[in-house]
């Protein structure tokens, strides 16, 4: 019993964590909440986690091993470079809806420089800046897409996934008959998102069928 109790400690201090960082940022986020979230006691946090600091960065982590984990897959199955990236951008979206706790965290983290937001770029949004980029590039090379520069390709990508489930407080009360958690929404967002981004025939010759949709990594 004491072994299940040290192994599953660390787990709910992450998704305790993941949720406070999210909803306050780090500065305002307090590890008292993050114990009482959790059902432990405050100074399992050091003995797990050394420091609120390390705790963060270990939330940060697990959430990028999921997204990882969710598009390496499915971008592997997948044919060609158009249908590659119309995958990823597919996976982007379950995740982002799935766990809005990452794009929350980034919103707060982005705006101001800080060792944060450098370890942040350094350890892990690099790597998705340049898978997306790269991608992107290619299928410029090729023609097939607009000429539409890679950066802005990005953050349109991010921005477009993720903000109807940052902002799902404010989706709700501008639309209180949509659910941003209905999966058939989910579905027709990234659907739209692939279209909007690759084109309606993209998108069509694309489309998962309902057994293929993309299943994002549960709450751990």
């Amino acid at each position: 019993m004491i072994k299940a109790e040290a192994t599953s400690t660390p787990s709910k201090l992450l998704d305790a964590a993941l949720v406070e960082f999210a909803a306050h940022g780090f500065e305002a986020a307090s590890t008292r909440a993050i114990a009482a979230r959790a059902g432990v006691h405050q100074p399992q946090i050091n003995y797990h986690f050394s420091s609120k600091a390390a705790l963060w960065r270990a939330a940060v982590d697990h959430l990028f091993a999921q997204l990882a984990a969710d598009i390496a897959p499915v971008v592997a199955d997948a044919g060609d470079d158009r249908a590659r990236f119309a995958s990823a951008v597919r996976a982007f979206v379950h995740f982002a809806a799935a766990h809005p706790e990452l794009n929350r965290i980034m919103v707060h983290e982005a705006t101001v420089d800080s060792d944060r937001l450098r370890w942040l770029v350094d350890t892990h949004v690099r790597a998705a800046f340049g898978f997306v980029t790269n991608m992107w590039r290619t299928l410029r090379a090729d023609d097939a897409v607009p000429a539409i520069d890679d950066t802005v390709v990005y953050y349109l990508l991010v921005g477009g996934a993720s903000l109807l489930y940052v902002n799902a407080a404010e989706a709700r009360l501008l639309r209180p008959d949509v659910d941003p958690t209905d999966p058939s929404l989910i579905d027709a967002h990234a659907d739209a998102l692939v279209a909007l981004l690759l084109g309606p025939a993209v998108a069509r010759s694309t489309a998962p069928t309902t057994t293929d949709r993309p299943i994002p990594s549960p709450r751990s």
